[in-house]
């Protein structure tokens, strides 16, 4: 197969998994050093604990019944060394890849996630939310898995002077035995405030990646203004985050408080070709703050978020 030809599949690949043609969104990167652990390896419990109200986005029809187990789920088992074409000596090349996005819990049976992970409520139903899908996973159990029945919130936008890209769902029933993500209700996170975020970097089972901060935010001494970019700054952040894409919808953590900070939306691209060996090899930028794409949206721009849980709460 030729170069161009090579690179054209690549490139159909990467579309493949985008799933909202309204939104186009540029995958990530890795900054630095490589910052991706598994779950059960991570160091701190507390965000061991957090990853368990953090699910994966599959497609339905990629799950079907194990014939030999009715209470288990099987799936496709293909490693990201083909659905990624990664070369074979990268990180996680023999894992299995399954979801396209990620998203967290805030309530006992709503999600957030990114805007562009869900084109509207049918899109939303023919989608199912994974949860514990971790390394070594061969089947899923159908208690972890969830359906959605109904988009609560939505906004999907960018311009020049403004950015929105989230979703709230309501899933099909609640969730028991994993407690809703602690969130930020106010303010916003300092320039060089730690972070650390949790997902599904392509497709791959869960990791936690931290070793990243703020790099550029939005500090209350600049000044708002209506044209350039300060405007649509206060709607997100930028960090240095080890993500991909399928980390679309990912929290993204203050590692100090362990309050949520907000939702991983766009960045740099994942992977670069690899002439010599015809296969991808993940993309690598410096930590300097002028490398950094990584966009995080801002949890207290959730517009209406904070009154759609305090009605919840409310009714309990």
């Amino acid at each position: 197969m030729s170069t161009s030809k090579s690179l054209l599949m690549i490139i159909g690949l990467t579309l493949s998994i985008g799933v909202s043609a309204k939104h186009i969104v540029v995958p990530k990167v890795i900054y630095g050093n490589d910052d991706r652990y598994e779950v059960e390896e991570y160091s701190d419990k507390l965000f061991r604990d957090y990853a368990q109200s953090v699910a994966g986005m599959v497609k339905s029809y990629k799950l079907a019944e194990d014939p030999e187990d009715s209470e288990m789920l099987r799936f496709s088992r293909i490693q990201a060394q083909r659905s990624r074409a990664l070369c074979k000596d990268e990180k996680y090349a023999d894992q299995y890849t399954l979801p396209i996005c990620s998203g967290f819990l805030v309530d006992d049976d709503i999600l957030v996630t990114a805007a562009h992970c869900i084109a509207d409520v049918d899109d939303c139903k023919r989608k199912s939310w994974v949860f514990d899908y971790v390394k070594g996973t061969e089947k899923i159990k159908k208690s972890n898995v969830y359906g959605c029945s109904e988009i609560l919130l939505r906004e999907e936008e960018e311009s020049k002077y403004k950015v929105r890209d989230y979703a709230v769902i309501r899933l099909d029933r609640k969730v028991e035995g994993r407690e809703p993500l602690k969130l930020r209700k106010l303010g916003f996170p300092h320039i060089g405030s730690e972070v650390v975020v949790i997902g599904h970097p392509s497709g791959l089972p869960m990791k936690i990646s931290d070793g990243a901060s703020v790099k550029l935010g939005f500090n209350k001494d600049e000044q708002i203004s209506v044209i350039g970019t300060i405007s649509k700054r206060r709607y997100y952040f930028k960090a240095n985050l080890d993500t991909f894409s399928g980390n679309s919808g990912s929290p993204v953590f203050n590692m100090k408080s362990g309050k949520v900070e907000g939702l991983l939306i766009q960045g740099a691209e994942d992977y670069e070709w690899d002439e010599e060996n015809k296969c991808m090899r993940v993309s690598k930028k410096t930590n300097s703050a002028k490398d950094v794409e990584e966009m995080v949206f801002r949890i207290t721009k959730v517009k209406g978020l904070k009154k759609l849980l305090k009605k919840e709460a409310d009714q309990e």
